[in-house]
């Protein structure tokens, strides 16, 4: 029975993703050296325990970041056999609920990136010619195209991309959305600029990186595929892409990030009329709220233009 506990908690800890599980370890230390300055028991903690910690995360974190922690913990109990300090109906539950309710945290979505400002910043890049230049327009342009999340973007591998008579067939092996790695394949349309075509830059960037397998977007000093092992892009290089992108066009890097990509592609599909069923295809959304974020804003004057012509 102990080995098969241990194989069970392997199995199910194997479910979550490397990002999920990075967090959760991080946020179990936190807990523990809170615990610490507190002189509190972290394992098993008791219900007391527990809701004292995530009052004082509240103070300074949003409820959604306080939310994951405690998931964390109770996490960490479940693997341990011990009893969760978070029941369901219990005083944890009752204070998140409170905060949802009474908390207003300010939004800190990211700006979504236009087409048009996209369309400049490839011209930029276009005209340096450098190694990382020719390797960031490729990563904003594929990213923008299919509407990548960050993680599925850092993700690709050289054999992910197939050129077709059409384009480009993206295979992503994984997302935030697919635990079970079942994947999902992305079309992507040649485009009509040479400064934003998704197929003219990849075949621009395929002649800097070389055709050695491995990260279809390396980092670090090495760039080239070729010469060696590079190592893989993480989400926080992706950012820094993306806002060293954007300042490059005179606009607030800080209004921006790597997720500015997807919400851009969504953003923009909505405004050209795409159903909401297509574009959650596109992107891996599961939740048609999710993506009605972006395309509420996108259409809110779609059905005035009646009006507009009428005064």
């Amino acid at each position: 029975m102990k080995r098969l506990r241990a194989v069970a908690s392997a199995l199910a800890t194997a479910s979550r993703s490397g990002a999920t599980q990075s967090a959760y370890a991080s946020d179990c230390r936190d807990f523990e050296r809170w615990c610490l300055r507190a002189r509190r028991k972290p394992l098993p903690a008791t219900p007391e325990t527990l809701m004292l910690y995530v009052a004082s995360q509240l103070e300074t974190h949003r409820v959604s970041s306080v939310e994951r922690r405690v998931a964390a913990i109770a996490d960490a109990h479940r693997v341990a056999g011990a009893r969760s300090p978070s029941p369901k109906g219990g005083p944890v539950c009752g204070v998140l609920a409170g905060a949802r309710r009474g908390k207003k945290a300010p939004s800190l979505a990211k700006a979504a990136l236009r087409p048009e400002d996209l369309r400049h910043i490839c011209v930029k890049l276009q005209r340096s010619h450098g190694r990382v230049a020719v390797r960031d327009r490729a990563l904003l342009v594929i990213g923008f195209a299919a509407g990548m999340r960050r993680s599925e973007l850092a993700g690709l591998d050289l054999a992910d991309v197939q050129f077709v008579r059409q384009g480009l067939l993206v295979t992503i092996r994984r997302g935030k959305t697919d635990q079970e790695g079942k994947g999902r394949s992305v079309g992507i349309f040649r485009g009509s600029r040479a400064s934003t075509c998704p197929v003219r830059s990849l075949v621009a960037w395929l002649k800097v990186r070389g055709k050695k397998p491995g990260p279809l977007f390396p980092g670090g000093p090495q760039l080239s595929g070729s010469r060696g092992s590079a190592p893989r892009l993480v989400g926080a290089s992706i950012n820094n892409i993306v806002r060293r992108a954007v300042k490059l066009v005179g606009l607030d890097p800080k209004l921006y990030g790597a997720h500015s990509l997807r919400s851009g592609f969504v953003t923009a599909a909505a405004e050209a009329g795409m159903p909401e069923t297509l574009i959650m295809q596109r992107t891996g959304h599961r939740s048609v709220q999710t993506v009605a974020r972006y395309v509420r804003p996108a259409t809110a004057f779609s059905s005035g233009d009646v009006l507009r012509k009428a005064l």
